[in-house]
């Protein structure tokens, strides 16, 4: 006698109004009779189309595993878990291995997802109800209610990806609800930069009345290191004698370690701070961006700088600061391979890209140098 009979749809007799469901058995361990099992079809499928599309779906799920071994008593069948509760579950073991930051990221994309799931009231729906459709009226919500850009909801769907990834890794489902939306184009991303005028009117007021902030300012134009990583860097991490700065895998966005060699103009500053004399396990920059023991958040960086800026009536940006020195590096004649380097860009393309906006013309140099007919 076979262990198992394969599934089939039960759909009280077509009835629309009623929950149909997908039902195989399998025997008893103990009473060595046949047990039945449910998997409930979602009441949102309204036609009979919709739900006999879904029951071969599901029928070819469960008959693949049948046949492949799986044994509802010896096994979590995860297929029938609460959607919210499989990623949360899937969250948790990220945060074992990722870092905050990441798994922060994670958290925001899954609570608006959440927020919409109870919205459409189907907070409840397990795992294996979570279908094509589903994932595409999401991201429909996204587009159409929400009023999000492209590149956002690209993110949504990116981010999704990876999460339902990690379901089918972890065997909930077999397929990934999320991996058949398509991604919508993209405006190529801008890249802005502070004009001549604008420098001059930081140079002219941060180091004279905001000198901390003007050291944030220096570290992003001159190493082009991210606020998060600033926030993350200690005194022990730069050696100002040969000129280097390291940044380890654990603060670095590419999780590498990396070596920043410190322009000449910066590394003159720098030797005026006397870091040497500071316990090296300090924060560069803690509370009031001085040294300390306190990690402060990135934002806390961007709120100072936006202070003070207002008071002068500048309206850019700080991470601008790092996309103004690689552009003037570009037009002073710097080699694209050091500036790559210098970004630690994974790839030669993503600096071209990045550089567009500094090299969308010809230069004067070559209009000079056009050779006559």
């Amino acid at each position: 006698m076979s262990r198992y009979k394969f599934a089939r749809l039960y759909d009280k007799k077509g009835d629309l109004s009623k929950r149909w469901f997908v039902g195989y058995y399998y025997i008893h361990p103990e009473t060595n009779k046949y047990s039945l099992f449910k998997i409930w079809i979602s009441t949102t499928l309204r036609t009979r189309a919709a739900r006999l599309k879904k029951t071969r779906e599901l029928i070819n799920n469960i008959d693949n595993k049948l046949t492949n071994g799986f044994n509802p008593f010896e096994q979590e069948n995860l297929s029938f878990t609460k959607l919210t509760d499989a990623l949360n579950n899937t969250l948790q073991f990220k945060a074992t291995y990722t870092k905050p930051r990441t798994v922060q990221t994670y958290r925001s994309y899954i609570n608006s997802f959440v927020k919409w799931l109870k919205l459409m009231n189907l907070e409840n729906i397990s795992i294996e109800s979570f279908n094509y459709q589903l994932a595409q009226k999401f991201v429909d919500y996204l587009k159409i209610e929400k009023k999000v850009q492209n590149r956002t909801c690209n993110n949504y769907v990116e981010h999704c990806r990876a999460i339902f990834n990690d379901l089918v890794n972890r065997e909930y489902i077999l397929r990934n609800p999320f991996k058949k939306i398509k991604l919508l184009p993209e405006d190529e991303r801008s890249v802005f930069a502070y004009t001549k005028t604008e420098l001059d009117l930081l140079k002219s007021h941060f180091p004279e009345n905001a000198p901390r902030i003007w050291l944030v300012c220096q570290f992003v134009y001159y190493c082009a290191i991210r606020p998060a990583e600033l926030v993350r860097l200690r005194i022990k991490y730069i050696d100002v004698d040969h000129g280097k700065i390291f940044i380890p895998a654990e603060i670095s966005k590419t999780r590498h370690q990396d070596v920043i060699n410190i322009p000449i103009p910066f590394s003159q500053d720098l030797k005026q701070l006397n870091l040497h004399k500071l316990d090296p396990e300090y924060f560069l920059f803690s509370k009031n961006l001085e040294p300390g023991i306190i990690q402060i958040a990135p934002t806390r960086i961007a709120e100072k700088i936006r202070k003070e800026a207002a008071k002068i009536g500048l309206k850019r940006k700080l991470y601008e600061l790092k996309h103004t020195g690689a552009g003037m590096a570009l037009e002073s004649g710097s080699d694209i391979r050091d500036i790559q380097l210098h970004l630690r860009h994974s790839d030669l393309n993503t600096t071209e890209n990045y550089l567009k906006a500094f090299k969308s013309s010809t230069s004067k140099e070559f209009i000079q140098k056009f050779p006559e007919l």
